[in-house]
């Protein structure tokens, strides 16, 4: 028996008594397949460049979408497709990354999840039939069995709302679905770790017995820079990826007053890079200490202001680890132990801000998130026992002119008794030594 004779034009080779198509695009040197279905052409690459083996390739996909046509699949026009729709959304997003509306890296993280995790599953799916049936399914056959922790599952999710947002935001009047997933009780959930301000002082501690071990070793200058990381970042409330990004001529010195009217100086940070875009905020008073080593140290006292440079080299991420463990203060204290990391510098800023009653609006701005964020995940975890319900409002400027001056009287009457005591016993010295030496006192 002999083969049929492949038919063949100057687009396209046809196979299969013309039902599948193999054809070669300009720009590719791989051969492409297709062929119609109720009025859709359905295509895909098969990612070889000999032939022969297209041709295998080719049917094995075509013997495979007429099987899934034949259950019930439907098919979808690929303008149609969440496929589709996920490659816009991955080059708006990539639009954006070039201004200010959102960071390079988060860019990258969505399309890491679009193109590998979300698009296999749901590509070839019509996009308004993506609900919470068909999410459901997902969580049952891709997260759950990996078991995954919450967070990522939200970020899978947060995935397909993304391309929805940008479907609707390019004018495509489509229904939005609501997703939902399971909500962990109380107990399950895992609040933000930080420290308190015992735990801070022993962190400072342990930083500064760093430096003293590393003296003299390759390491020196690693441990002093740990030291100035860990103290900028308790006074900014940046996260990692912003103190990676942050130049020195990103940051600007001012002087506000402070509570009790003293003129102090502060950094103003104008063009700060992260997962929010790009945004400015102020530091607190103490961020200006370990700055303005960081300048010495680099010999940029002249220059800081214009120079490019980054203020951070690196986060020396093992170093604060060994740190945290020797000092023991990696883990928490709660049950479960909950893990801390350098994230927890910036969780340590915002509890520090909501137990001083900072408004958590003020808050939320200065560290660029949401104040259901703060609420959720920072305000509702904190203990009573780190709350000061006695601690009063900071003082006036006339109050603490008045309380100085009291103490100063409190002293004075203190001291009194004792210096007329003092100036007492001089006197009678000196009338002795008068009388001895046959002269008349002074008055």
């Amino acid at each position: 028996m002999t083969k049929k004779p492949i038919a063949a034009d100057a687009n396209k080779i046809e196979i299969l008594d013309g039902k599948l198509h193999i054809f070669r695009r300009k720009d590719t040197k791989n051969w492409w397949c297709g062929y119609h279905h109720a009025g859709v052409y359905r295509r895909t690459s098969t990612k070889q460049a000999e032939l022969s083996q297209a041709i295998e390739a080719a049917k094995k996909w075509y013997y495979g979408e007429q099987y899934q046509i034949g259950n019930g699949h439907e098919v979808v026009p690929t303008k149609d497709t969440f496929a589709h729709h996920a490659r816009l959304a991955i080059a708006d997003y990539e639009r954006l990354a070039l201004g200010t509306t959102h960071s390079k890296q988060y860019v990258k993280g969505l399309k890491n999840l679009l193109e590998k995790h979300l698009t296999p599953f749901f590509g070839k799916h019509k996009l308004t039939s993506v609900d919470q049936s068909l999410w459901h399914k997902y969580l049952e056959t891709h997260l759950i069995p990996r078991n995954i922790k919450t967070q990522t599952v939200k970020q899978h999710l947060n995935g397909i709302r993304v391309v929805f947002r940008r479907t609707r935001l390019r004018g495509e009047a489509i229904s939005v679905p609501q997703f939902h997933t399971e909500r962990k009780a109380a107990g399950e959930a895992t609040p933000r770790t930080w420290f308190n301000e015992q735990e801070q002082l022993k962190l400072k501690i342990a930083l500064h017995q760093n430096i003293k071990d590393k003296k003299g070793t390759r390491w020196e200058q690693a441990a002093y820079d740990l030291l100035d990381y860990v103290e900028f970042m308790l006074n900014v409330g940046m996260r990692v990826d912003e103190a990676k990004n942050l130049r020195f001529k990103d940051l600007r010195k001012a002087k506000e007053y402070d509570e009790n009217g003293v003129l102090r100086e502060m950094l103003f940070v104008d063009n700060i890079v992260g997962k929010r875009g790009r945004g400015s905020f102020k530091t607190l008073f103490s961020a200006v200490i370990p700055f303005d080593r960081i300048i010495k140290r680099r010999n940029l006292t002249d220059r800081w202001e214009t120079s490019s440079d980054r203020v951070f080299l690196e986060h020396h991420r093992d170093m604060f680890n060994t740190v945290l463990n020797s000092c023991k203060l990696k883990f928490t204290a709660s049950t479960p132990p909950l893990r801390r990391d350098l994230m927890s510098l910036r969780s340590t800023y915002i509890c520090q801000r909501i137990l001083e009653k900072q408004p958590i609006g003020e808050i939320a701005m200065t560290c660029r998130t949401s104040i259901p964020m703060i609420e959720n995940n920072y305000a509702r975890w904190l203990s009573a026992s780190d709350l000061n319900i006695n601690r009063s409002k900071p003082p006036s400027v006339q109050q603490q002119m008045s309380a100085d001056q009291k103490a100063l009287n409190e002293h004075m009457e203190a001291v009194m008794p004792m210096w007329r005591s003092m100036l007492d016993e001089v006197g009678k010295e000196m009338t002795s030594s008068g009388k001895d030496e046959g002269t008349e006192p002074t008055a």
